[in-house]
């Protein structure tokens, strides 16, 4: 469901960037800017809690040979998925006289340089992070293992304020807070993600702390306050984090059952992490060389939508034929 709504989120921001879109339609590109915030941003922070429930679990074995393996896992697929990404990316802002497109040895060199930078596409963000946290799971492990819940709970609303609260108000008011540490707010999201499946329940408590968040991040948007807009429901913000923890909760009592129950997700678990890295090439695709003024803007969305989903599905189970794929992606 999270991989899904991802897609559906850059099915819209594919569309709101594609050049007289959002000029035309400007009513409904501000309708979407708001529905997408309940709608799908939620997906990411949810991806980091499930990571901290399940790879934080004392019960659970995680060697340092297991460790390494995810941080190969995700180094493996920057390197190969997300190079060819970023050789894309350095092509097509970079024509030659007549219009015409090539790669250049100097574009090689440029696009591994923004790979090391992470300057490659901004979904990528995430397995970055991931990296980070495989890094402090060895730490994060004995901390979460031999703590109390009060204990583990101050560390979840330390980390909330330091690594996600702090550049928010950055943001909003213009300043620079010092921010004491230099770490991702996905390691609050990791650490909220146990700390929520084993001790959390789904009250009224939890229920309006979220919905206050949302209210909170959907604001800007509501306002159409320029830059703001859309900002504060980023997961690096941390706003949303009440809101994720909601869903996460919600997700976990209506979805935790036997998985016969579900078969759609059960034909696109194993795919959800393909899904998720590649369907934005479909999206560029069709802005880049499809008529998309032929069409309405939902229908060019759920087009979009549908062909990013099955599009990945075939290229993921494509790339396992491949040698190095098949426990990659």
């Amino acid at each position: 469901m999270g991989a899904l709504a991802v897609v559906a989120l850059h099915a819209m921001r594919a569309t709101e960037l594609a050049p007289g879109l959002a000029a035309a339609h400007p009513l409904l590109f501000w309708v979407e800017g708001i529905a997408q915030i309940p709608l799908a941003r939620w997906a990411v922070p949810v991806f980091f809690m499930i990571s901290g429930a399940l790879i934080l679990d004392p019960g659970r074995e995680m060697p340092l040979r297991k460790v390494g393996r995810y941080i190969w896992r995700m180094a493996f697929i920057l390197l190969t998925v997300g190079f060819a990404f970023c050789l894309m990316e350095t092509v097509a802002k970079n024509p030659d006289l007549t219009g015409a497109y090539a790669l250049t040895p100097p574009m090689v060199g440029t696009s591994f340089l923004h790979l090391l930078e992470g300057k490659s596409w901004d979904h990528l963000w995430y397995l970055y992070a991931l990296i980070g946290l495989y890094l402090l799971t060895p730490v994060l492990r004995p901390f979460v293992r031999d703590a109390s819940q009060r204990e583990l709970g101050l560390a979840v609303l330390l980390a909330w304020a330091l690594l996600a609260l702090v550049p928010a108000a950055n943001l909003v008011l213009g300043v620079r807070l010092y921010r004491f540490v230099m770490l991702d707010a996905s390691v609050a999201y990791y650490l909220a993600g146990y700390y929520a499946y084993n001790y959390l329940a789904l009250d009224w408590r939890i229920v309006a702390a979220g919905l206050a968040s949302l209210a909170l991040a959907c604001l800007p948007n509501v306002l159409s306050l320029g830059s703001l807009a859309g900002v504060l429901s980023l997961p690096q913000y941390g706003v949303i984090m009440p809101y994720a923890l909601l869903v996460f909760l919600l997700l976990r009592r209506v979805l935790d059952v036997p998985v016969d129950r579900h078969p759609v997700a059960r034909a696109l678990a194993r795919d959800s992490f393909g899904i998720y890295l590649i369907h934005p090439l479909f999206g560029h695709l069709a802005i880049w060389f499809f008529d998309y003024r032929a069409l309405s803007v939902p229908a060019l969305q759920a087009g979009i939508f549908a062909v990013g989903v099955l599009g990945s599905v075939v290229l993921t189970r494509a790339l396992r034929l491949l040698p190095g794929f098949r426990d990659k992606i």
